[in-house]
């Protein structure tokens, strides 16, 4: 009798574990189980920019990256130049294209103002000539001057350049362009043309062979710094209205002067 009430209680203790034990008996608790999240969907522009964890620098969650900034677009100089060009008369801002457009190397100057008449509207620094001829020293003049200048240096110059010494101009020595004088510094004479800018002087030729032709040298007949220095003489008369040299006077006897003196019926005087 004793056993059979020993086994009952014993029976009486297990049952109700193994009945917590077996979920959906009867009576028995269940512990509630969290529903799972649905999936996030994302952006096809999310998805892009989504950095896995593996991928960034020592696991840490990557930073934003800011978006480039959008690149300046500097206007063309040639566009920078045709704009600085409508702030002159159009004859003047023709003038100046047509420099460039010749390769001519050249920066503006302020107005040039003189007494008794000297000075320049519209002046110009002329510091390179057509075909990388280079202008020593500061060559100021009036753009038709310039021009000028420019053709007979890409048209007679060069040329002959080569066909003389089989050789490159290189550059050409200036020795005077703007200055507000009378002719010659003479008292009493009329306003050189060299107050105006439209007169320059042109003393010495460099050759790429290292050949200089001076003005000045007196050359032999014949031999090929003379006829160099002949022809560009001669050819001068073409581009200017007065063309000066070695025997005109003795104002001129080393060098070239050319200028653009208006005469009646539009005479040039080439001595």
């Amino acid at each position: 009798m004793i056993r059979s009430q020993f086994a009952r209680r014993a029976l009486f203790l297990i049952l109700p574990m193994f009945v917590v034990a077996l979920p959906g008996v009867v009576g028995a608790s269940s512990v509630p189980v969290p529903k799972s999240r649905p999936a996030q969907v994302k952006t096809p522009d999310e998805a892009k920019n989504t950095v896995k964890p593996d991928e960034s620098p020592a696991g840490k969650a990557a930073l934003p990256v800011p978006k480039p900034r959008p690149s300046v677009t500097k206007a063309p100089e040639k566009t920078q130049q045709i704009a600085k060009l409508s702030e002159f008369p159009d004859e003047e801002a023709a003038c100046r294209a047509r420099l460039s457009a010749m390769g001519v190397r050249f920066s503006p100057v302020k107005q040039v103002a003189g007494e008794g008449g000297c000075g320049i509207r519209h002046p110009v620094r002329v510091s390179g000539l057509p075909d990388g001829v280079k202008l020593s020293g500061r060559t100021v003049l009036g753009c038709d001057a310039a021009e000028a200048l420019a053709n007979w240096t890409a048209k007679a110059a060069v040329p002959e350049a080569r066909q003389q010494f089989g050789s490159e101009l290189k550059q050409i020595d200036q020795y005077a362009s703007y200055v507000c004088r009378t002719r010659n510094s003479l008292t009493g004479t009329k306003l050189s043309e060299h107050a105006k800018g439209k007169a320059v002087d042109l003393g010495r030729f460099h050759l790429s062979d290292g050949t200089v032709v001076d003005v000045a040298s007196r050359p032999k007949t014949g031999s090929p710094e003379q006829l160099f220095l002949k022809a560009l003489r001669d050819s001068g008369c073409q581009f200017f209205t007065t063309v000066l040299g070695p025997g005109s006077d003795d104002f001129h006897s080393d060098h070239y002067h050319f200028d653009l003196a208006k005469r009646r019926r539009g005479y040039r005087y080439c001595k």
